[in-house]
């Protein structure tokens, strides 16, 4: 039996790339043995409606009683659990910036001023409900920081396997957020949580969710080489990397997959011209010209370059629209891009909302480049299938990006991958400069505009100039295959590690060995 315990799980709550891995990952593991997956119940958020309310439990923190509400839907085989405090609103205002409710609906009473203490509710929650249900964990996989409270209670989470071997991985999905423990919160807290943090303030002076996980978790993973090689030799752009010195073992890879059929142009649920490498030439291209039609882009001849991401400093919306100098200066550096031959499409959340300054310049530039740039701030699954099915380029210069998922759908559609040679970007597009007959997208060398527009204008000019060139890189770009079905099974390597290294009188295994 597998636990896993995260913010967000696709379909029901998502609000990226990590809800989507908690929708496909259960279900893959789940052919080779049960999987469980525990989460927060946002209210008026959740999607589906078979979630089930299943009852309530009490929990005592600080000998205060609480009680928690949790719902259950199986789906594929998997059972996914869904925790509720009392106090409904409390979960849902962690969740506030994602909100598109207004803020005086009065969903919201908390905003942004609940505690971080309520991660540990969630935490003591969790794992009294793994205990209530019996499940009998042999491992169980925190995603990210919002769900490592739990281990502050390596105790009782030892205590929830029958054999007592329960074994703890925490996989970083994003380590930019680590999840601040400030001091005024230790009097609050359990006496045992108070005495695991105690020690990690006395060596740093701070301490976060993610350094209590470091301290106590039997394995710590993240979800590309590339990116965990960044963390070990701590040149990542992270605060709290002093943190990273807690872990006693190697940082794991455990890359993530795409479901390939889902984010498939050949099965999307939402295109009307279906198409796959055979078929790409024609389809594709009646994609597009649907897209330019919707886009209202007045020259056709023209590629189209898509950056479909929550649009913060990470994913590089910076390089796109200056955001450090002068609204003039944001409208050059986009013209920039728009002056390589392009038509531009931004699709995302903006970073700030609708009153950051992100959005206003976008606005700002879709009206002074109309007919060439496009900004979508709202988002569907349904957009995002559309407008790769007919883009021609995805644009991925982000500062740092762990594992990405863009650039894998981005591949699946044959629309080719610009991104930045960082983390699981690195690990997953085969650069033109370094092999023009096996590469599959181009780099952007330098986290700075001019690298950006010299990477679209490389592209640019096989597109116009070498359409064999360019065909034959749609063809490589659709060969690749980043489907759970493959790389789940870097999953069963590592967890035949963790057994094999389990066993006192055998000889441990090389990860990295089996990993090959």
């Amino acid at each position: 039996m597998i636990v896993h315990l995260a913010s967000e799980v696709a379909p029901f709550y998502k609000r990226g790339g990590l809800g989507d891995v908690l929708g496909t990952l259960p279900n893959y593991l789940s052919k080779d043995q049960p999987n469980t997956v525990i989460s927060f119940y946002y209210k008026n958020r959740m999607k589906g409606e078979d979630l089930n309310f299943l009852g309530s439990f009490d929990v005592k923190i600080q000998n205060i009683k609480y009680t928690f509400h949790y719902y259950h839907v199986n789906q594929s085989g998997v059972d996914y659990y869904f925790i509720n405090m009392s106090d409904s609103d409390i979960f849902s205002d962690m969740e506030t910036g994602e909100s598109d409710s207004s803020d005086d609906d009065g969903e919201m009473p908390y905003k942004e001023n609940f505690p971080y203490i309520i991660y540990f509710y969630f935490a003591k929650a969790a794992i009294q409900l793994i205990q209530n249900l019996n499940l009998s964990p042999e491992l169980i996989l925190f995603h990210d920081w919002h769900v490592c409270g739990c281990l502050a209670y390596t105790e009782d989470i030892k205590k929830l396997n029958v054999r007592k071997s329960c074994k703890t991985v925490v996989l970083i999905h994003n380590y930019e957020f680590q999840g601040e423990i400030l001091p005024d919160l230790l009097d609050f807290l359990d006496p045992e949580v108070k005495t695991e943090l105690d020690s990690i303030y006395k060596q740093y002076g701070t301490a976060t969710f993610f350094a209590l996980a470091f301290k106590n978790a039997d394995y710590v993973a993240t979800v590309s080489k590339t990116y965990a090689q960044e963390l070990i030799h701590k040149s990542a752009p992270h605060s709290g990397l002093k943190f990273l010195d807690l872990i006693e073992k190697d940082i794991f890879s455990l890359p993530n997959g795409i479901d390939d059929v889902h984010w498939s142009p050949e099965f999307s649920p939402y295109l009307q011209n279906h198409y796959n490498k055979n078929t790409y030439k024609e389809k594709k291209r009646e994609n597009k010209q649907e897209l330019i039609k919707e886009m209202k882009f007045d020259d056709i001849s023209k590629p189209i370059v898509l950056m479909m991401a929550r649009l913060t400093e990470q994913k590089g919306i910076n390089l796109l629209v200056d955001l450090w100098s002068s609204e003039d200066a944001a409208m050059d550096s986009i013209e920039n891009i728009l002056n390589e031959g392009v038509n531009l499409i931004v699709y995302g959340r903006p970073a700030g909302g609708v009153k950051g300054n992100i959005h206003k310049r976008l606005v700002k530039a879709e009206e002074k480049f109309k007919g060439r740039f496009s900004y979508i701030s709202t988002y569907t699954e349904e957009k995002a299938h559309r407008f790769l099915a007919g883009s021609d380029m995805i644009l991925c210069p982000s500062l740092f990006e762990p594992c990405g998922l863009v650039q894998l759908y981005g591949l699946a559609f044959g629309t080719i991958p610009v991104v930045r040679p960082v983390g699981g970007l690195k690990d997953t597009v085969i650069p033109h400069t370094e092999s023009s007959e096996s590469s599959t997208g181009f780099y952007i060398d330098e986290f700075k505009n001019e690298s950006l527009r010299n990477a679209i204008r490389q592209a640019s000019d096989i597109y116009y100039h070498h359409k064999a060139n360019w065909d034959a890189l749609i063809e490589r770009a659709m060969s690749q295959s980043f489907s759970w079905d493959i790389t789940v099974n870097q999953y069963y390597n590592f967890f035949e590690y963790i057994q094999e290294n389990n066993k006192e009188h055998k000889p441990k295994i090389n990860y990295r060995e089996i990993m090959v």
